[in-house]
């Protein structure tokens, strides 16, 4: 006999008549990892519940759970407005008890000599208060109050200043750094869009600051997210201290992307400041599995931004994790002209860790190059191996498809020597045999566009029966590339 047939849960010593059939799944295991993102941001609500991860229902779900304007609703909205069917988890923090919020003010004068609309934004949510001619500055300082009120997730509070007349005070909601990069400003869309302070009237913005101290409980919340897969880690924190948590979580020897642990994940979020400023923070960076958007002087504020572009990188790895994410629009408001980035200034971004954006003639905002900032291995060498996010995604995806692949094959089975003649019935195995089976997966992984050279990865795989019934593979992955740049010399004649 060539080997005997072994039909599970039929116990061989039956002697009853019929007809007995066992449902056997080891062939027909095509799953994959869910796709999820986890995002987090602080609460200004529901403390109790701060510090652990749960699955989010949506918008209303997360303002009722976190607040109204926190960082975590905040987020929430601005991921599903463009990624709706995602899904998304949250990491609650509850703002530190050291820190301090970030303030500002709108200082009114008038009185108002005509009636008209004045248009207060508080990062890129419009705060219109109507203005009636003869209106004082205190008396348009209550009415500035009373319209935020009425402002749906608005990131701050306003107050009508005890001491100065016609002051309102803004104070972040949730403490911490953030709320320093809360922009304010008058008429961002300008007479074209509108909006023109009334006549009498004039307003001094004093901007946002003093917020201290992001949540010091970020490593340890980060260490309760057990086993759980998480695509993508979005946030708005770009401290050191922030940082320095989300890059262990990540590392490779034995973080999420170490082999014993195989989580995967990377992060994303935004930095607000000028190009000198982007270049300065992205140099001191060096970080595989995080990617940073500069935001220059937009008026929404760096976690709006980091939540759209992850939503964005989010549906990408959906549809397919090797295409390019640029020319992808987002909806946030865009620098003013004088802050957005030339290209000469945008290639340098991209060769000092940061990623890039460009603005149409329309004032859409769109995604140009999302890099990690990795730039020198542990050589302090110049190192592009990592360069783009996509590469990155590309690597976990392939990864996870070949750990469930091969598990469905040889979960189980006997481990003998290469050469060994095995029935096709029996559950055994040769290291040579998953090798075999490892290049017939890449090569489904290249009609996947994922990967590809096929044959040069047959032709030089490795796998090695060490003993022990370990098999170690050498696995020589040629990632697929993105498009990028097409260069050409427009060599023209005259006759």
């Amino acid at each position: 006999m060539s080997g005997s047939i072994t039909v599970p849960g039929y116990p061989t010593n039956n002697r009853v008549p019929g007809f007995y059939f066992a449902l056997d799944n080891s062939r027909a295991n095509t799953a994959s990892y869910g796709r999820r993102v986890l995002i987090i941001a602080q609460t200004t609500t529901g403390a109790a519940l701060a510090g652990t991860a749960r699955l989010s229902a949506g918008v209303t779900d997360a303002q009722g759970l976190y607040g109204v304007g926190s960082q975590a609703a905040t987020m929430v909205a601005q991921y599903f407005a463009l990624d709706p069917m995602g899904e998304v988890w949250v990491l609650p923090l509850a703002d530190d008890a050291a820190s301090v919020a970030a303030k500002g003010s709108f200082t009114i004068t008038g009185p108002a000599t005509a009636s008209g609309t004045l248009c207060l934004y508080v990062g890129d949510l419009l705060v219109p208060t109507l203005v009636t001619a003869g209106d004082t500055a205190a008396t348009i300082a209550e009415n500035i109050v009373t319209a935020a009120a009425s402002v749906t997730g608005l990131y701050a509070t306003l107050a009508v200043d005890a001491t100065t007349a016609g002051q309102v005070n803004v104070t972040a909601l949730n403490k911490g750094l953030c709320g320093n990069d809360i922009p304010l400003g008058i008429n961002l869309l300008g007479t074209a869009g509108g909006q023109s302070t009334p006549s009498g009237v004039a307003v001094a913005i004093a901007a946002m600051s003093g917020g201290t101290q992001n949540p010091t409980t970020l490593a340890t919340a980060l260490a309760t997210l057990g086993d759980r897969v998480y695509d993508l880690l979005i946030h708005p924190y770009t401290d050191a201290a922030s940082l320095t948590s989300f890059k262990t979580l990540f590392n490779n020897t034995d973080g999420r992307w170490a082999p014993m642990n195989q989580l995967y994940g990377h992060g994303i979020t935004a930095f607000r400041g000028t190009y000198g400023d982007a270049t300065t923070f992205g140099l001191t960076q060096n970080d595989p599995h995080t990617t940073v958007m500069p935001t220059s002087d937009s008026p929404s504020p760096p976690m709006v931004w980091a939540a759209q572009v992850g939503a964005q990188v989010a549906a990408s790895i959906r549809t397919n994790p090797a295409i390019p994410i640029t020319g992808v629009a987002l909806t946030v408001m865009p620098p003013t002209d004088a802050g957005r980035f030339t290209l000469d200034q945008r290639n340098s971004l991209l060769h000092d860790g940061m990623s890039t954006f460009t603005v149409d003639d329309s004032g859409t905002v769109n995604i140009e190059r999302l890099v990690t900032t990795y730039q020198e291995n542990a050589e302090g060498v110049p190192d592009d191996s990592y360069l783009d996010i996509e590469t990155l995604m590309t690597a976990m995806i392939c990864l996870q498809d070949m750990r469930i692949y091969l598990a469905s094959q040889f979960g189980g089975c006997i481990l003998v020597a290469d050469g060994t003649k095995i029935p096709a019935v029996a559950k055994a195995t040769t290291a040579q045999l998953i090798g075999k089976a490892c290049s017939a997966r890449y090569n489904w992984q290249c009609s996947q566009f994922w990967a590809q050279n096929a044959a040069t990865f047959a032709a030089n795989i490795q796998a090695q029966n060490q003993g022990g019934g370990v098999v170690a593979l050498l696995m020589p992955y040629d990632f697929a590339n993105q498009l990028w740049v097409i260069a050409g010399n427009c060599q023209f004649v005259k006759s």
